[in-house]
């Protein structure tokens, strides 16, 4: 079975060609996302972290943003790498305090 993801790929700073040179590298990438980065199906990329890792040490200047919604409710975040370092920023569901003024 596995667990399926939908990424998206941007780089903030860099070249987009980035994007098509890890798809040429990893396969995963591949069919994670096309040369622009948008998603192309979702799919089982267990080792995002390590090949992402590894694929910013070759470009260290650039930053990379990979953005992930799983099939789990409320399984949504935001990865960014640079120079094989990563920060993860994992999404929260926040709901607004009540407010009477807006019954309708």
């Amino acid at each position: 079975m596995g667990y399926y993801t939908q990424y998206d790929l941007e780089i903030i700073d860099g070249s987009s060609g980035l994007i098509k040179d890890l798809i040429d590298e990893c396969e995963e990438a591949g069919y994670a996302f096309e040369a622009n980065g948008d998603c192309s199906q979702e799919c089982k990329w267990y080792d995002h972290k390590e090949d992402l890792t590894a694929f910013s040490k070759k470009h260290p200047e650039a930053l990379f943003m990979l953005s992930g919604e799983g099939e789990d409710n409320g399984d949504a975040w935001h990865e960014y790498y640079r120079n094989g370092k990563v920060q993860v920023c994992k999404a929260k569901l926040v709901y607004p305090e009540f407010n009477a003024d807006l019954l309708a």
